[in-house]
C-alpha cells in the first residue's frame, strides 16, 4: 500500500515537471516565432530596376482592347503574371481579384501565354470574363520573367515599385509593404545594416 502511493506521488511530481517544461518550450517557440520576420517575394536579379521607370510596352487583352504597361496613367498597375498548368497561380487568383476589389487605384492585368483552350478555361473557372487579360509573350519578355507565379507593381508616375515571386497571399502583400516603405523587397530590408543593427539594439535591451 505504501509503494502504491509513493509511485502515485512520483507520478504526480513527474507530470508537474513535464507541465513545467511544456511551458517552457511554448514560450520559447513563441519568443522564437516573433523574431522570425515573414519572408516577401523573392525578387530575382534580373529585369528592371525597383524604383526605376518601368519598361513601357503596349498588347492587347484578350477582348482585343489595348493595354499599356508601365505607361503614367490615371491608375497603378498590379501585373499577375501566370498560367493555367501553375497549381500556385491559381490558388493565389482569389487574392488577386480580392486586391482588385480593394484597390480601385489600381488597374490589376493577368498576363499569360500558352494554350488559348486551357486560357478559356481558367478564365470561365475564375469568373476572369471582365478582367484585363493578356495572353502572349511580348509583356512577360519585356519585363524578363522566367518563374511563375510571378508580380510587378507599378506606380501613377509609371515607375517599377515592387516585383518577385509570389508563392502565397503574404508573398503578394508584402509588395505593396515594400511599396510602402520605400524599399526593393523586404529581403533586402531585413538584410540591410540598418535593420540589422535594429534588431542587434532590441536584443540587448
Amino acid at each position: 500500500m505504501e509503494a502504491l502511493i509513493v509511485s502515485n506521488i512520483l507520478l504526480w511530481i513527474l507530470l508537474i515537471a513535464l507541465a513545467f517544461v511544456v511551458m517552457g518550450l511554448v514560450r520559447q517557440i513563441g519568443v522564437l516565432h516573433a523574431r522570425i520576420a515573414p519572408a516577401g517575394a523573392l525578387m530575382l536579379d534580373k529585369g528592371v530596376t525597383v524604383n526605376e521607370p518601368a519598361p513601357q510596352v503596349t498588347a492587347a487583352d484578350r477582348n482585343g482592347r489595348p493595354v499599356n504597361f508601365g505607361y503614367p496613367g490615371d491608375k497603378g498597375q498590379l501585373l499577375f503574371f501566370l498560367s493555367p498548368s501553375c497549381p500556385v497561380c491559381k490558388s493565389l487568383l482569389p487574392a488577386i481579384k480580392a486586391v482588385a476589389k480593394e484597390r480601385p487605384d489600381l488597374e490589376v492585368v493577368y498576363v499569360s501565354d500558352g494554350d488559348p483552350d486551357a486560357q478559356a478555361a481558367l478564365i470561365r473557372e475564375f469568373k476572369l470574363e471582365d478582367a484585363r487579360y493578356v495572353v502572349g509573350p511580348e509583356v512577360g519578355m519585356t519585363y524578363q520573367i522566367g518563374k511563375l507565379p510571378y508580380a510587378v507593381l507599378i506606380d501613377q508616375p509609371g515607375i517599377l515599385r515592387a516585383k518577385g515571386l509570389v508563392n502565397s497571399r503574404e508573398h503578394l502583400e508584402s509588395l505593396f509593404e515594400a511599396e510602402r516603405m520605400g524599399i526593393a523587397s523586404l529581403q533586402d530590408y531585413l538584410h540591410s545594416p540598418d535593420h540589422a543593427h535594429g534588431n542587434a539594439v532590441k536584443i540587448h535591451q
